[in-house]
């Protein structure tokens, strides 16, 4: 397991697959499970990262053949290889599009933003609060540490016509960095 006071945005990148991925691989601290048109989404924080789940449903369909994964994490997990169709760094700004060979499309957009200490408190504040109201969220404290911030993500999840749209938050208080994704995961046409 990762020491999640001090990991770094640098070290975050995405890694996408086209099956589940076995919850023993992630410490879960939190999750969600959503349903939508033709689709079921599971969402698991896993520390200073997420991971997203999406499968089609529907009368004669395998999970494994209509799944997607999306990992976002610091790149030293350990992760299976197979079924991994992509993998990118999330540093600066950017944006990938991926039409994949199960049918799904993949989107993601990504921003990394460093704050100054006061906007960077504020929004985290604001952030943690959202995440109560409409999110999945997890704070990572430490007993016998004092901080003002601690280590925080959040998932905000929207459900489209079609697919499905996450927005992600990861907070770094030691570079008072904000990873902020968002993911669309459009199912594939019947």
């Amino acid at each position: 397991m990762f020491d999640l006071l001090h990991i770094k945005p640098s070290d975050m990148q995405v890694r996408l697959y086209l099956r589940p991925i076995h919850p023993e691989f992630f410490q879960i601290f939190t999750w969600r499970s959503y349903e939508g048109p033709g689709y079921e989404a599971e969402v698991w924080i896993t520390g200073l990262s997420h991971v997203l789940t999406v499968r089609q449903t529907g009368p004669q369909l395998r999970s494994a053949e209509r799944c997607v994964t999306e990992v976002i994490g610091p790149s030293g997990m350990a992760l299976p290889d197979r079924g991994q169709v992509e993998s990118l760094p999330l540093r600066g700004e950017d944006e990938a599009s991926i039409q994949l060979r199960n049918g799904f499309q993949y989107h993601l957009q990504f921003h990394c933003e460093t704050l100054d200490e006061h906007v960077f408190a504020t929004t985290c504040e604001e952030l943690r609060t959202q995440g109560l109201k409409e999110g999945v969220a997890c704070e990572y404290r430490v007993d016998g540490l004092e901080r003002s911030t601690w280590p925080f993500a959040l998932t905000v999840p929207t459900h489209t016509r079609g697919g499905f749209l996450l927005h992600a938050f990861h907070c770094f208080p030691d570079q008072m960095t904000i990873l902020k994704t968002q993911t669309l995961i459009e199912l594939p046409t019947p």
